[in-house]
């Protein structure tokens, strides 16, 4: 865009501000000295509403405040209008708030107030991106799938980069809704996105390590769970090579990353190798994913790469002898943290509380899990599964019954894309076996 077209599309945003503010304010029987105030002149409201000076982030929302209406829709983010950089950029500084603070269902209502209204491409990818991620963080995989498919017809003005984080994405969301053929097809191309990012001038070489990694532990957690599970080892492994030459070549303002990247590699490797049936060496990868310390990595990922240790493991029926004490490190690192991945926790302790004879601590887990109102659909059935057997071998009638009708409705509210086939099988099982018990003590 030329300077004289940049100073035309500013006085037209501004134009477009200065119509609503003149228009709210006479619509209100106010002057401009009537609205004027604290930090306001009225001569400063004269030059706004004839277009000849920008509104900050801050004024927009002290006249919205006055006028008694919606910032964002006073701004122009709410009617089709295009927002101004200010507007665009105070949105963005609330969606950080959000996120900071853990909100992440308040950080996604902003990211789809201004979205919309965002034209330049990358912009508008950033925003459609993290509002994906925040779809993601609160377990709503259709949505996320939805939502970058939305992105597809911005590809041919993005950057590589981008493009890799977007296919990434698609491909964890593909595999959360059962689609892993498709989920491959997307590993595969954000797997060759990565790769282009290779000697690239203009794109730092620690950031197209990490964007390698992740596309390769990405794709090869879906070959895991597609049962292509040579495939998987191999391409864990290409991410551990890539961990092993980065660290090789990085500075001590890389190590953080480096300590990273060789969690991730290491802990995808061991997820392959134990569904391969060899747990010594998955064990010894799960090691070295355990080791750096807190510090070094976040306490995020720390906690993470320890709830999957014992997720994994539970899954393939092997009790690690030191999967209470990971857990309780992670519950004590986040103090109640109330995310997913607290969630995730206590289905993993009403696992061990079953596996340890302990009915009345599974349910007592399963149901704070349940309570949370974080769980994704996938994680939410299976809990409630677990609250139904619980409570039918303790003759919880009236629990097992409510249990069971809550799973029932939502199996048949929830997107079919969302409940997989196996699922639907293993809750038909659990519905004939509860009904056989109930019968039986009848």
């Amino acid at each position: 865009m030329s300077s004289a077209e940049r100073v035309s599309t500013e006085r037209e945003l501004a134009a477009t501000f200065g119509e609503r503010l003149r228009a709210l304010r006479v619509a209100r029987g106010l002057t401009q000295r009537d609205l004027a105030g604290e930090g306001l002149s009225s001569s400063y409201l004269s030059r706004l509403e004839s277009g000849q000076r920008m509104p900050t982030p801050k004024v927009v929302e002290q006249l919205a405040a006055r006028l008694g209406v919606a910032a964002e829709s006073f701004a122009g983010l709410g009617n089709g209008s295009r927002p101004s950089g200010g507007v665009f950029l105070a949105g963005a500084a609330r969606v950080f708030d959000h996120l900071l603070a853990g909100r992440i269902s308040e950080a996604l209502d902003v990211l789809d107030t201004i979205r919309h209204d965002v034209r330049e491409p990358q912009a508008r990818w950033l925003c459609e991106y993290a509002a994906a991620s925040c779809a993601s963080r609160l377990g709503r995989t259709q949505d996320v799938a939805d939502r970058l498919a939305t992105i597809e017809p911005m590809y041919r003005g993005l950057p590589t980069s981008a493009r890799t984080l977007t296919s990434t994405l698609q491909t964890l969301a593909a595999r959360e809704l059962g689609r892993n053929r498709e989920a491959v097809e997307f590993g595969q191309r954000a797997v060759a996105e990565s790769d282009a990012l290779i000697g690239t001038d203009d794109f730092p070489a620690d950031q197209a390590a990490l964007l390698r990694v992740k596309a390769r532990t990405t794709l090869a957690a879906v070959f895991g769970v597609s049962g292509r599970l040579t495939e998987a080892v191999d391409i864990a492994q290409e991410a551990v090579h890539i961990t092993a030459a980065f660290a090789e070549v990085c500075g001590a303002e890389d190590k953080r990353l480096a300590d990273e990247l060789l969690v991730v590699s290491h802990w995808m490797l061991a997820v392959a190798l134990t569904r391969t049936g060899d747990l010594d060496t998955s064990a010894k990868h799960f090691e070295l994913a355990l080791q750096p310390d807190e510090e070094s990595i976040g306490a995020e990922l720390w906690c993470r790469v320890r709830v999957g240790y014992v997720g994994i493991f539970l899954e393939y029926d092997v009790v690690a002898e030191q999967a209470e004490a990971l857990l309780n490190q992670v519950t004590e690192t986040r103090r109640s943290a109330g995310g997913q991945l607290d969630a995730q926790v206590l289905i993993l302790r009403a696992e061990l509380a079953l596996r340890a004879n302990d009915p009345p601590g599974a349910l007592h887990s399963a149901q704070a899990a349940l309570d949370s109102g974080v769980l994704g659909t996938g994680d939410r059935i299976r809990t409630l599964m677990t609250v139904v057997k619980v409570s039918t071998d303790m003759g919880l009638e009236e629990r097992r019954l409510s249990a069971l009708d809550e799973l029932l409705q939502h199996l048949d509210t929830a997107d079919p894309e969302e409940v997989r086939p196996a699922l639907l099988k293993e809750v038909a099982a659990l519905s004939v076996r509860t009904l056989r018990n109930h019968h039986g003590r009848s």
